[in-house]
Parts: C-alpha cells; structure tokens; sequence
C-alpha cells in the first residue's frame, strides 16, 4: 500500500507529465493516480455513455467497439437527459462518492480510463 502524501505527490507528478510504467506504480488506472481513480464498476450508463461520447470525440479509444456501446447505451430511456451523461461529456467520470475529471490527465491516463469505461459500458448493455 502506498502512503497518502506519496500517493497525492505521485498524482501530481503524474499530472505534470512524469511518466512511469503501471507496472512500477501498482498497474491499472489507479495505480497511475496514486489510487485516485474512482470505482468504473459503481459508474452508472448515464455517466458511461457521456464519458464514452468524450473519449470518441477526443480519439481516446476505438471509435468503431465505441459508437456501437454507445449507441445501445444512448437508446435506453433517460441515459442523455441524466446528470451523469452531461458530467460524462464533459471528460468527466462520476460515480456516488467520488469524481475524476479526464481533461487534467495526460493522454496514457486518459486513455487507460476511457477503455476501463468502455468495458465497463459493455457490462451495462
């Protein structure tokens, strides 16, 4: 387990493009953040698809495996009139306790976090 000022200093390290591989840091996004990240399994379809309509718009994933999740996701009810799907435009990723903003990210980061919903919207569908 990584200590907390470690953690709030490798976040910001990482923020301001230092780079490390995920394997040195724990793997996986939160491993990047300094265990930051929000809990993509608690996400809900709104917030998925909003944050999948940013990741497609800024290139940050597969447009093709995306826009099918997200066209199954924007055809359920009440998915674009959510809160979340508005945040989720927005790059950012909400969940009940907590919120990450994707446009402070660097791109690896940015990226990582986009496939994790994109799988995680799969689960959703």
């Amino acid at each position: 387990m990584i200590a907390t000022p470690f953690r709030a200093i490798l976040a910001v390290a990482l923020l301001s493009g230092a780079t490390a591989s995920t394997a040195q840091l724990g793997g996986g996004l939160g491993g990047l953040l300094g265990g930051a990240m929000p809990n993509i399994a608690s996400v809900g379809a709104g917030n998925a698809a909003g944050v999948l309509s940013y990741c497609v718009k800024n290139k940050l994933v597969n447009a093709t495996s995306a826009s099918s999740i997200l066209g199954k996701l924007t055809g359920k009810p009440g998915v674009t009139e959510s809160s979340g799907f508005k945040l989720g435009q927005q790059g950012t990723i909400k969940t009940d306790n907590s919120a990450l903003s994707l446009t402070a990210l660097k791109s690896k980061a940015k990226t990582k976090a986009c496939d994790l919903v994109l799988n995680h919207a799969g689960s959703l569908l």
